[in-house]
């Protein structure tokens, strides 16, 4: 997904916790879920701006943040609503497959476009391996 940003002048940042706590995951599964969000966050800011992605060890969350248009009160509450979609040639499944991937490993997401102009994807992981 890098190179689908910079060539839109998008820059990908990276805020990562020093250690990497081990989650329970479907790696394959998980890399489509975050192709899906970062290609949204693309979509979204279309030219010029940055994606952060941030992870945090205490609550353990992955935070995927854009500096797009953003997402209306109405328009959040519609997200995972199967076959919505803001996208004028969208088909209102990318964040459907998005939500079973996260429920079936038992995490918590929000999306939600913040005061500061970013809008963040969290994910918090509850399978986590403390071994």
């Amino acid at each position: 997904m890098e190179r689908v940003s910079a060539s839109s002048d998008i820059n990908i940042k990276l805020e990562l916790c020093d250690e990497d706590p081990i989650v329970d995951i479907d790696i394959s599964l998980f890399e489509q879920v975050l192709v899906n969000i970062i290609k949204n966050a693309n979509e979204s800011i279309g030219q010029s701006g940055d994606i952060i992605i941030k992870t945090t060890n205490n609550p353990v969350m992955l935070e995927i943040a854009d500096n797009g248009y953003g997402i209306s009160k109405e328009v959040e509450e519609k997200l995972f609503t199967p076959f919505f979609s803001t996208k004028p040639n969208g088909q209102g499944i990318g964040l459907i497959f998005i939500r079973d991937v996260l429920k079936k490993h038992n995490c918590t997401f929000s999306l939600h476009t913040y005061s500061d102009g970013y809008t963040r994807f969290k994910i918090y992981f509850h399978n986590i391996n403390k071994s």
